[in-house]
This record gives structure tokens, C-alpha cells and sequence, in this order.
């Protein structure tokens, strides 16, 4: 995978969605975002890595979106039931393992790092404020789960007037009906791509 036609670069951002080892890694607590031991599963996640190095060669700003809370889920959100499952698995607690970033998917300097406690990369995050000042003109969003994290994160960048790009090989779901859904559905808001459509080969 090569880069992209500078030209066609400038001003994007790839936002790159919960790569985290709870979510992703075979030992992480929470099962209903990726299906491990599927070939699909294997698929999405070196789709990722290649999109993501392909994205940092091109010069895009990357950003890391991790979902974490705090050790007694203080500030974890108590009005719906993905929430919290969390807690009751106890997963994604600040500072550990389980919260961190899978690895392949470690930010690096000069790449954006948010946490939040929310579905959404722009709930809470101040995210909006840190692209327009990097003068961000599109936005193209990756990662899981399609149908919670990834619509989220879409809907709220069309809204705010980002023209948006979706992954469709780089998104994944532990539920691959709601993902198809969630794709069909987002395609009225976003183009909806195969990332090796973007970086040639």
C-alpha cells in the first residue's frame, strides 16, 4: 500500500476508533465488538494497520480515539445498557492493560490522543477544536464498533460540516448484521470506501 496523491492528502485526518486490548485482543474483557476467532476479524485488523501506516506516510493527521474509565466507574454513564456491560465486565479501566492501545495501534508523537467516556471521537474529547486548528477539511473514520463507536463518530462529523470517509474494510462489529446495517445506513452520510481504494497499491 502506497501513498496517496499528496494533493488529495491535504487537510485529511484519520480518526482511528477503540484499538484497545479489551475491545481487540483475544484476552480482552469485552466480546461483543469483535469476533476474535473469525477470519473476518484477522482481515479488519491488518486492513487497519496497513490504512493506518498508509495515513501516516501521506502526512494525514492521525487521531486515536480510546474509550476508558475510571477504576470505580465514576464517570462512566449509567443511561443505557452498552455502558454499562462495562462495568460489569470490568473492562477499560484508566492506566490498564486492558485499556490500552493494541498492539500495532500505539500512538506516536505528534498524532492526536483523546479519551472519552462516550460513543462519539467529538463527545467530550474538545476533538472538533484540535482539527479545525490543524485545518482538517475531511475526516475518515476506522475502527469498532461499527454500529455504536463508528456510526457515533460519523453522524457527529457530517453534523458538524467535515465531509466524511468511511473504511468500510477497516470497521467491524461482533454482530455482522448490525455492521452491514450500520454501512448501509452511513452511506447517506459519509462515502463509504475500501481503504485500498484511497492508498493505491
Amino acid at each position: 500500500m502506497t501513498d496517496v496523491n499528496k494533493d488529495s492528502a491535504d487537510g485529511d485526518a484519520l480518526i482511528a476508533l477503540h484499538f484497545q486490548n479489551d475491545i481487540c485482543h483475544p484476552q480482552g474483557r469485552i466480546p461483543f465488538s469483535l469476533d476474535r476467532t473469525t477470519e473476518a476479524a484477522t482481515r479488519f485488523l491488518a486492513a487497519s494497520k496497513r490504512a493506518l501506516e498508509a495515513a501516516r506516510r501521506s502526512g494525514w493527521t492521525v487521531v486515536h480515539m480510546h474509550i476508558a474509565f475510571a477504576e470505580d466507574y465514576s464517570d462512566l454513564l449509567r443511561n443505557c445498557r452498552l455502558f454499562l456491560k462495562t462495568e460489569t465486565l470490568g473492562a477499560l479501566k484508566r492506566g490498564s492493560w486492558g485499556a490500552g492501545a493494541l498492539a500495532g495501534f500505539e500512538p506516536r508523537p505528534g498524532e492526536i490522543f483523546v479519551i472519552g467516556n462516550a460513543n462519539s471521537a467529538f463527545r467530550r474529547t474538545g476533538l472538533e477544536a484540535t482539527l479545525r486548528e490543524r485545518a482538517v477539511g475531511r475526516l475518515n473514520v476506522m475502527g469498532l464498533a461499527t454500529q455504536f463507536s463508528v456510526e457515533h463518530t460519523v453522524r457527529d462529523g457530517a453534523d458538524m460540516g467535515y465531509p466524511v470517509r468511511l473504511f468500510a474494510d477497516c470497521c467491524m462489529s461482533g454482530d455482522l448484521a448490525a455492521h452491514d446495517a450500520s454501512l448501509r445506513t452511513l452511506a447517506m452520510l459519509a462515502e463509504v470506501v475500501s481503504s485500498d481504494t484511497v492508498f493505491r497499491d
